[in-house]
């Protein structure tokens, strides 16, 4: 916009004089402060009006979310989950402080990846065992992890896990442990390993358990489903009383 060119007002508020160019027009400073940080990054001109007006609904529900999670279990500076509400988050502040992190539900882990200088050192997921190690008890570590296909380094520039979500705008996101050269015989380094094998430890088995409570309402709706049709087939006459008690009893005590 020029010196003398015309104010542009924003298309989300339709009220203050618009600053950043998207697809529908122009967003101002306030609405874009609705959206969460990584958002307003990815901004430009292709941006809908549409997406940003989710992204600042679900900017809202997620501060609300932020406001009764109560963590259980803390790993470090890197993790917290929240057992009772099924929930956990990554701090986004320096030394473990949450500003305004996202928070996730349990069943929105697909899978899971320890990257070692950028190579895959093990993996998990959703319908799948843990590759690449064998896990210990309930929040044990993995060990033995990909010993064979790990290099020797004596440096360390980068441990991090890569966690894959269900969610199509946004379907991973980053717990780093180590972001600058490290020792690989230091105790930071060490220290760094010990919570990235605690950290897989405890998604191996929330997805474990996610994948088992989602057969388990599958099942549940099959279930339904055929006691509805037996239901169906008995008013209709074709099954009498006592083929349909039988048929259901077949079906519950399956």
């Amino acid at each position: 916009m020029g010196l003398f060119s015309k104010k542009e007002t924003c298309c989300i508020c339709n009220d203050k004089e618009g600053k950043k160019k998207i697809a529908n027009g122009y967003v101002c400073k306030d609405c874009l402060h609705l959206c969460s940080i990584p958002f307003q990054i990815k901004i430009n001109k292709n941006t809908t009006k549409e997406l940003i007006l989710n992204e600042i609904e679900n900017n809202k529900n997620n501060k609300n979310l932020l406001t009764v999670f109560v963590y259980t279990k803390r790993i470090g500076n890197y993790i917290e989950f929240d057992e009772n509400k099924r929930l956990w988050l990554i701090p986004d502040g320096f030394g473990g402080k949450k500003v305004n992190p996202k928070i996730y539900s349990f069943g929105d882990i697909v899978g899971y990846e320890l990257l070692e200088n950028g190579d895959s050192i093990t993996k998990g997921g959703l319908g799948r065992a843990v590759a690449g190690g064998v896990l210990l008890g309930g929040v044990g570590a993995i060990i033995g992890g990909a010993t064979g296909k790990r290099k020797t380094k004596t440096i360390i520039n980068s441990l991090k896990i890569k966690v894959t979500i269900n969610d199509t705008s946004n379907p991973s996101t980053y717990i780093n442990l180590i972001t600058t050269p490290t020792k690989a015989d230091s105790f930071i380094y060490k220290a760094a390993y010990s919570s990235a094998q605690e950290i897989i430890s405890v998604l191996s088995i929330i997805t474990q358990n996610s994948s088992a409570r989602c057969e388990k309402e599958t099942n549940s709706i099959s279930v339904a489903d055929e006691l509805t049709k037996l239901k169906k087939l008995k008013d209709e006459g074709i099954l009498t009383e006592e083929e349909f008690i039988s048929e259901k009893n077949k079906l519950l005590n399956k």
